[in-house]
Parts: structure tokens; sequence; C-alpha cells
């Protein structure tokens, strides 16, 4: 088993000290329908911890143990249940194949856990699990009862294990950034082949297909998350997913879907035209949109910030958006009042790793984190032009010019800026009509970033993202048969 969990688990027995003990459960399996399981897929904190891939399991860490700092409770073997959903790998297997000091059923899992609990004073674990909660309460309240009887230390505060966890798994180690660029290699090749293989009158689920099974035969066995195959006004559905809609022939296509390498996800999103050219309409709002991607990218190093990115990137949608009558000006009334919000509904970037959400904190003390070497991230601005969004209401400032410049340049864009601005100024109701030829237009580009010591390196620039190379992409001949 890759010495990478190890070094995890050893992180983590230092964050909890002697003094301490964490318990981490492993997923279960989910009912889909009858008998029929979801596809299982393992928690991403038990993995990073573990490397081990069943359903059941419980590992423990307990720093400086007389059995050892980490002990793992699996399944029994059981050869009866084996022939019908595998081999299980038991306590023999669990030390020799996947490090355990010490190996158990899971069914002792009350005797084992009071007993690694006595003498912690600290149990670190994550409440909210609904299948575990109960169980390790009750055990808990055995060990205290120990303590009655017997005299001792059993735990006697719970800390949030995420917290910890949280903060080793934002910052990527060499080995992590690997799988990284791994995932987003090949999440970046099923994307080019997409935009190859997609023409008008496909269903969307078909282009999903050509994704999916060019990575499938590439060597990775799920998808980070369900697949967003979203064409003509179904790209403005940020999370569309029924991927069933027929491709018509000015549609454009926005695709955005990720492979999983080592556990590890990409993310990458891309916008392109089913027949292989871009509208005027499509075209203008697609280069605001990479514009400030661009810029995004460009900010994404050590000490600036995912706020910075997004404030920027906001900012430069907002300009263009009031450039092309999207929105009515001036550029600063329309960040003051969120009125890019009708067309740009989201952050500009989240972090990620084992979970395409990956975990971490986006403040210290209130205050955005400052970007250092390791994070991965990603940076995806976008608009959407619903098509019931043909006229929209705006709550307008109304000002002297000179005198709203100046408390403009005195305030700045904060939010403190926009309540003051919304408190001193009158404000009136408008109704502002947006151009026909934009309605059910969506575009969004998405690139994975992962912070280095002297700036970045986006993992996923191999997709084209410049109009002109994704018009020559879209041209190139599928190598996938087609149906």
């Amino acid at each position: 088993m890759s010495n990478r969990y190890a070094e995890h688990r050893r992180r983590l027995g230092e964050m909890v000290g002697p003094d301490g003990l964490a318990v981490i459960p492993a997923a279960t399996e989910e009912i889909r329908n009858h008998d029929v399981m979801h596809p299982f897929r393992q928690e991403s904190a038990f993995w990073y911890l573990t490397g081990f891939h069943e359903p059941d399991a419980v590992a423990i860490i307990a720093p400086g143990h007389d059995e050892g700092d980490y002990t793992l409770l699996v399944r029994p073997k059981d050869p009866t249940l084996e022939v019908w959903t595998g081999i299980r790998t038991g306590t023999d297997k669990a030390k020799e194949d996947f490090g355990a000091d010490s190996a158990h059923e899971i069914g002792e899992l009350d005797t084992v856990l009071e007993r690694l609990m006595i003498g912690r004073e600290v149990l670190w674990y994550t409440t909210g699990n609904v299948a575990f909660d109960d169980k390790v309460t009750d055990i808990v309240k055995s060990a205290r009862g120990h303590r009655e009887r017997m005299g001792g230390v059993v735990p006697s505060a719970v800390k949030d294990v995420s917290v910890p966890l949280g903060e080793m798994m934002l910052i990527k180690d060499a080995v992590e950034a690997e799988s990284l660029r791994k995932a987003c290699h090949l999440t970046a090749e099923g994307h080019r082949e997409a935009m190859r293989y997609a023409e008008p009158g496909m269903a969307e689920y078909e282009v999903q297909a050509a994704l999916e099974y060019y990575w499938r035969l590439k060597g990775s066995r799920r998808n980070g998350y369900p697949s967003i195959v979203a064409s003509g006004s179904n790209a403005c559905v940020l999370h569309y997913e029924e991927n069933d809609r027929l491709v018509g022939e000015s549609d454009l296509i926005l695709i955005d879907a990720a492979a999983e390498v080592d556990g590890y996800s990409s993310d990458i999103t891309r916008t392109f035209p089913a027949n292989g050219k871009f509208t005027a309409p499509q075209r203008a709002i697609y280069d605001i949109v990479l514009a400030a991607e661009t810029r995004g990218i460009e900010m994404s190093v050590p000490g600036s910030s995912m706020r910075a990115v997004h404030d920027e990137a906001t900012r430069i949608l907002t300009e263009g958006m009031v450039d092309i009558g999207l929105l009515p000006g001036p550029v600063d009334d329309a960040l003051a009042m969120h009125h890019y919000q009708h067309f740009f509904m989201h952050s500009t970037g989240h972090w990620l790793g084992l979970d395409v959400h990956d975990r971490g904190s986006y403040r210290i003390d209130g205050v955005p984190r400052p970007l250092e070497a390791g994070m991965s991230f990603t940076v995806e601005p976008g608009i959407y032009v619903a098509p019931d969004k043909a006229e929209i209401e705006l709550t307008m400032l109304i000002h002297d010019t000179d005198e709203w410049n100046e408390r403009r340049i005195r305030l700045g864009r904060s939010a403190a800026a926009a309540k003051e601005a919304e408190e001193k100024e009158a404000a009136e109701k408008v109704t502002h009509v947006v151009p026909k030829k934009f309605l059910g237009i969506g575009v969004r580009v998405e690139d994975d970033i992962l912070a280095t010591a002297d700036g970045n390196e986006n993992m996923t620039a191999s997709v084209p993202v410049e109009v002109d190379e994704i018009e020559a992409v879209c041209a190139e001949e599928s190598s996938l048969p087609r149906g």
C-alpha cells in the first residue's frame, strides 16, 4: 500500500496528539432500489487516510497506543457472501496490505473503541453521520462508566476531526499533485474528443457517452461528479443533469464533466458550438467570460485569494455585460447593486481534490484566506442568459454624477459601500429589456489551477479556450464510432 496514506495518518496523529484519538468511518453502501445498490464510492477523508476501498469500515488513529497508532476495523470474511459480492479483505490483509497496526472485525467496534479510549482525553470525530453518531455516543457513555468504576481518564471533550483533516487536504503534496495532473490530463483529452464528436441532431447523452467512454478506455473507473452536457438554453441551468435534449443546429454545448484518478477529481467546463462555428452573439458573450477567466487565472498566485479572483472576474464580467447591453450602466452601480447576479450567480472557483468541492476554509479569522503553494482550485466564471430573462427588474441608484463619483472613490465597491449607497441615495425600480439575440445563451469556461511557489500551473490548459482553437478542434474527425 502506498506510503502516501501512512504519511497522512502520521500528520493527523501529530495534530491529534498523545492525549487524543480520532475515529473516521468509511462510507456505507446505499440501496438504489430493492436489492440493487448504488455504485460504491469511498468517503474521501477515510480514503485519504487509509486507501481502503471497502464499505462499513472504521479507522482509529490513537498516537502512541500500546496496540499501535492505527487500528482498522473491517467486515469479516464470509465465503458465502463473497460468492455474490466479491472477496473481502479481512483482518489479516488489512494489516498486510493496508498498513494497519492492529485490525479487527467491525462487529468488535464497541469493545475495541472503548478500550482505545481509556487514557485519552479528547475524541476527534465529525458528527452528522446518521448511521454512526448514536453508536459513538453509546461507546463514549460506556467508557465514562468505566471511569466511574475503575478511575482513570476517558474523553471529556469531542473535537471535529474534519477541521484538521480539511487543513491537511487543502495543501496537496507532490504525490497528490501528480494524481490531480493525471485526472486533469485525462479529463482534458476527453473534452477534446467530445468537441470532435458532438454535432447537431445528437442527444446530449450521446455526447456524454463519448466523453465517458474515452475516460473508461484510458483508465478512469468513475467520474468526479455527474456529467453536465447542456445544449442551447439548458446551459443556463447550472447543475443540469438530464442530458436528454437533442442538440440544435445553432446551439452552444456546455460540458462540465470530469474523470477521477486515484480518487482525485478534475473539474473542467468548456462551451463550444455544435456546428463548429460561434455566432456573433455567442462569441460576444464567450469573449467576456474568457477575459474574466484569463484574468482570474493570472491572479491565482500565492498571496492572492479566491475572493480577490472572484471580485476581479465579477468586475470584468459586469463591464462586458454593460458594454453589450445585458445590463445598464454605470458599471460601479451594477456592481454595488449586484445587478450582475441576474446572469452570474455563483462563485468564480472552489477548492479541488478528492472531493470536487474539496475541504478547507476559504476564510481565516473572517478574512479571505491567502493562496499558498499546493492549493488546487478552479477558476470558472460564466454568463447565463436564460430565456425568461427578456426583461429584468433592477433597482437603480439616482445620484448626482460628480457627488457620486467622489463617494465611489472614497467607499470603493465593498458590501459596506453598497449598503451606504442604498441608504444615502434615492433609488427607483426600472425594467431593463435584454437584447433578444442573447436569450438562451449560457457560457462557462473552467480550468483547474495548482498554486506553486512562483505562480501557478494550469493543469487543464491542453483543452482549447480561444475561439479559433475551439473551432479548429470541432472541425477535426473523432476517433470514436458513431451510431
